[in-house]
């Protein structure tokens, strides 16, 4: 089991409780397969270097927990998936 840490970029549109719904079920989804010791930190609203879908904002969500290397790749590819994640980047710590 390794160390992860995903940041992902939600969109700027959203209230700060759907941010937290977005946050809660992307650790659930890390529970799901195999994640343990899973904490999210918000890392507030902040401007984007560029233009991503034409958008220059986004609240900016700090994921780590424990788990395989198939838990991140899920997670991953759920984020791919979801319509409110702009970006997503992860790192095995």
């Amino acid at each position: 089991m390794s160390q992860y840490e995903i940041t992902y970029i939600v969109r700027p549109l959203l209230e700060d409780p759907v941010v937290d719904e977005v946050a809660a079920h992307f650790a659930e989804v890390a529970k799901q397969n195999g994640g343990e010791d899973i904490g999210a930190e918000r890392m507030g609203k902040k401007r984007l270097a560029y233009e991503i879908q034409k958008l220059r904002e986004g609240h900016y969500v700090c994921m780590k927990f424990k788990g395989g290397a198939a838990c991140a790749d899920e997670i991953m590819r759920q984020m791919r998936l979801h319509e409110n994640v702009l970006r997503a980047l992860v790192i095995r710590v």
